[in-house]
């Protein structure tokens, strides 16, 4: 994860900053964070010009070849009236490395209550997968329906977790036919269609016997089992579905 400092430089002197203007700065953000060039944390502040501040998940994250159609348009409003100027602060030390294999046999869609990041991860080295190098769902023109079962995910999640509603939230991160993961699941296929090799989704389970290989919740086959960066997965490749190995 990168942190970036994006300054507007006013082309025009004396120029203010009015409520239309901060909309538009805010659009900016919120478009490329649907199109997964930044993340969830981002800020807009008034310094000698104004700064907006944005984590990305890679360096290069920014550059205008990533931008969508919502991206774009916003970019050359703001490029009317500033120049935009990107600095990177640094890398945080803390957050995980992002996928930087050539090619990929497999990738697997999950994700949990506190996670920032791409909810696809790279079968081959374990890191997830920056949104904006993937083909985009199907008539979308960015990732907001990623962005949102991912937000939806995380809800129920924590939900889970704090044991408010556990039958119900249960259910959704367990069953392959619950909502969540129908939705979860036609995404995941989507992107797969797209590339041309496997997007296994991910649901949790209960912890079995050490060293036994999950059967697949939909069809009954026994799963098989492979290597997913330094960890390994059980995976389906008729439903593609996924467990944590045991």
């Amino acid at each position: 994860m990168f942190y970036k400092r994006i300054e507007l430089r006013p082309k025009i002197q004396g120029i203010q900053i009015d409520s239309q203007m901060q909309k538009l700065f805010w659009h900016f953000l919120y478009a490329l964070d649907c199109n997964g060039q930044i993340l969830k944390y981002y800020k807009v502040i008034q310094e000698e010009n104004v700064v907006l501040y944005a984590t990305a998940p890679k360096e290069d994250s920014l550059d205008e070849k990533y931008d969508s159609v919502y991206v774009r348009e916003d970019r050359e409003k703001i490029s009317e009236l500033f120049s935009i100027c990107v600095k990177d602060c640094g890398k945080d030390l803390g957050s995980n490395e992002y996928c930087e294999c050539e090619k990929r046999g497999a990738m697997e869609m999950r994700t949990f209550f506190q996670d920032a990041d791409s909810p696809f991860t790279c079968c081959d080295c374990g890191n997830p997968v920056a949104l904006y190098e993937l083909p985009k769902p199907r008539g979308a023109e960015d990732f907001l329906c990623v962005r949102l079962w991912r937000q939806d995910y995380c809800a129920i999640d924590l939900l889970w977790g704090n044991s408010f509603d556990d039958r119900y939230a249960g259910r959704q991160c367990t069953e392959p036919d619950s909502p969540l993961s129908r939705q979860g699941r036609i995404i995941a296929q989507y992107v797969a269609d797209g590339l041309g090799y496997p997007v296994y989704y991910h649901l949790v389970c209960g912890s079995g016997e050490e060293g036994q290989t999950h059967a697949c919740p939909v069809c009954g086959q026994k799963m098989r089992r492979r290597k997913m960066g330094e960890n390994e997965i059980d995976v389906c490749d008729e439903c593609k579905l996924s467990y944590d190995a045991n």
